[in-house]
């Protein structure tokens, strides 16, 4: 389905992409074969307001259909070559970006049409999918516009800092037919397009697209950020309206359109404050009831006396810990068995005091250690046991983890003998 003439264009085309700016980026003209991006465009599907709800569950100017495959053809038959090893290696010479996935759901992808008076914020795209956590890597987009001229708007803009309203360093690209715009996403990848404004007399087009989104399972660590939705950033005040300009008709609606979009913007953002604040009372809370229903695993007749103290539901402790044991029979000894970091092997040491009287023992790291106590005590005798380790670790230290505790060492269990 590639256009041959792409396909022998391949490595000039990579040497183009990588030398790009604002960042890594091609632009590719008849990218497919004529008679597929014909199909295509004979097989769009119509605007339809059921795929047309914005963030805010509005209905807006942009309708999606990620349902690629239940298109009429050419739809179904794209979606097989897309998935196939011809196109993602395709994309791999081009990009320099190795072990490609293609994402069956096709989240956010698929058709696009944006109607009249839509526009597109500048953003930064999702980083992760959100069903397997896999790395946004590339966008693709395939334009099936006849015609189109600037003057409409909908031309797909880059820029390198839309924060600056000053930096007005944006690359402008004509959304025409056949024309495959080939892009990296991360984290200074800033894409939209300006309002569609099209003449009374071409009302009646639209902007047409498709979006396939390909991703990695791994990332170069420096080009990894924490997990983000879309970013959006409501574009800067036109450059025309200056101190002395008399506002015309078009200039009053080009104020409203982007109020209108900045307002949108916060209101949505408002509204995923609450969602992430009720997430984070609900997580705080079952965190809370979990340290209250912990418990370290005693093998013997003991009850433990509320929830042990520096102890996590896991075992782990930090370096500072304890708990109290009230004995249902006499006790005259016990094993407590540790598990400590390899990472703390050399000097670690650890401290049991039993109702304050304390005992140093000096432990291997990386190793089940057991510890012998002197716990005497008759039964229904409740006995305070304290621990404190010389030192702690942190998980996250060594980049293999997101565990941001720092622990010192894990209880196993604590082994009562009875007389």
């Amino acid at each position: 389905m590639l256009n041959p003439a792409v396909r022998q264009s391949l490595q000039q085309l990579s040497e183009t992409f990588r030398a790009a700016q604002p960042f890594r980026h091609v632009v590719i003209d008849d990218f497919l074969e004529p008679s597929v991006a014909e199909g295509m465009l004979r097989s769009f599907p119509g605007f339809d307001a059921r795929y047309a709800l914005n963030e805010m569950g509005q209905v807006g100017g942009k309708a999606v259909r990620e349902a690629v495959t239940e298109l009429p053809e050419p739809y179904p038959q794209l979606d097989q070559w897309i998935q196939s090893r011809d196109f993602l290696a395709a994309m791999e010479q081009l990009t320099g970006i190795p072990d490609l996935l293609y994402d069956p759901h096709y989240f956010g992808g698929g058709t696009h049409e944006n109607v009249d008076g839509q526009s597109l914020d500048m953003h930064i795209d999702f980083n992760y999918h959100p069903a397997d956590r896999s790395h946004r890597r590339l966008n693709l987009i395939v334009y099936l516009n006849p015609e189109w001229e600037a003057a409409w708007g909908g031309c797909i803009e880059f820029a390198e800092d839309p924060w600056d309203p000053g930096n007005r360093n944006r690359k402008q690209v004509l959304p025409l037919f056949n024309r495959c715009v080939v892009f990296e996403t991360n984290e200074r990848s800033w894409h939209g397009f300006p309002r569609i404004q099209l003449p009374a007399e071409r009302k009646q087009l639209s902007r047409r697209s498709l979006a396939i989104y390909l991703y990695t399972r791994e990332r170069p660590p420096e080009e990894t950020a924490p997990a983000h939705a879309t970013v959006y950033v409501p574009d800067a005040r036109p450059q025309h309206l200056v101190a002395g300009h008399v506002l015309s008709q078009a200039d009053t609606d080009q104020l409203d359109h982007c109020l209108a979009s900045a307002n949108g913007q916060l209101k949505f953002l408002y509204e995923r404050e609450k969602d992430f604040s009720a997430q984070i009372a609900a997580l705080q809370h079952a965190v809370r009831e979990a340290n209250a229903a912990a418990r370290v695993d005693v093998l013997g007749y003991a009850r433990q006396i509320g929830a042990p103290r520096g102890i996590w539901p896991d075992g782990w402790s930090s370096r500072h810990s304890g708990l109290v044991l009230k004995m249902e029979r006499a006790c005259r000894s016990a094993v407590l068995r540790v598990w400590v970091p390899e990472a703390l092997d050399g000097s670690f040491e650890l401290v049991v005091a039993i109702d304050s009287v304390p005992e140093t023992h000096r432990l291997r790291g990386g190793r089940v250690c057991e510890l012998k106590l002197p716990l005497r005590a008759p039964a229904g005798r409740e006995l305070t046991l304290e621990f404190s380790a010389s030192a702690d670790w942190l998980p996250s230290s060594d980049g293999a983890s997101a565990d941001t505790r720092a622990l010192a060492f894990r209880l196993l269990d604590l082994s009562l003998n009875h007389d």
